[in-house]
């Protein structure tokens, strides 16, 4: 019997590697070619394997791309609730952690970002993104703006303008990830920090960040 188990879990990690395989083969795909242009024989042809072992794993293009827009939120998505799910740390210390996480994000992984952009630019992709990436979006938003009521409450500022600090700090992140697919530079991560940090100290400018002169 524990031959048969031992057998049977390296079959299955055997399977769950080629599956990451196909997955990392199609970002790289959509990264480099753009979402129109995916084909299970790309794909492939780029992890070396047989075009029916991609079908045997997803089946069909379409559910390929929903697995991919899941595959990218997960790798994101695990960095993001670690840092929120810490305890004992100050909101702004916090703040300043998923900003430089969704960062530096950003640079490490180039190609995610370009898959991204490829799913937002293809209008079957985008509602795609929409309809399955759209609530996790919705929640790491939701997350800042809480944070950034607390550190308004803390600071004593005027709470009207939070819905608009919120849009801009969203806005602005985004911007970040564009700028990133677009002009990607070697100095993008300490140019960008330093950039949301310069906003974040005129919208409270009472309330020192963690590693300013200020502090």
């Amino acid at each position: 019997m524990s031959e048969i188990i031992k057998t049977t879990d390296k079959r299955r990690l055997r399977g769950e590697e080629s599956r990451r395989l196909i997955l990392r083969a199609a970002v790289d795909s959509i990264a480099s070619e753009g979402l129109g242009k995916l084909t299970l024989d790309r794909v492939a042809e780029r992890v070396g394997i047989s075009r029916g072992l991609v079908v045997f794993h997803f089946k069909s293009k379409n559910k390929l791309v929903e697995d991919v827009l899941h595959y990218l939120g997960r790798r994101y998505s695990g960095g993001w609730y670690e840092i929120m799910e810490e305890k004992g740390e100050d909101n702004v210390s916090k703040l300043l952690r998923l900003i430089e996480y969704d960062i530096g994000f950003g640079c490490e992984y180039p190609k995610y970002v370009s898959a991204w952009h490829a799913f937002w630019g293809d209008a079957k992709g985008n509602q795609l993104f929409h309809e399955l990436v759209e609530p996790r979006e919705e929640g790491y938003a939701a997350d800042m703006s809480r944070l950034l009521e607390k550190i308004s409450d803390t600071g004593g500022y005027d709470k009207r303008d939070l819905p608009a600090i919120t849009r801009g700090l969203v806005a602005m992140m985004f911007g970040v990830w564009t700028q990133l697919h677009l002009n990607p530079g070697a100095d993008d991560y300490s140019v960008n920090i330093d950039a949301v940090r310069l906003y974040l100290e005129k919208m409270f400018p009472d309330t020192p960040l963690p590693g300013s002169s200020s502090e």
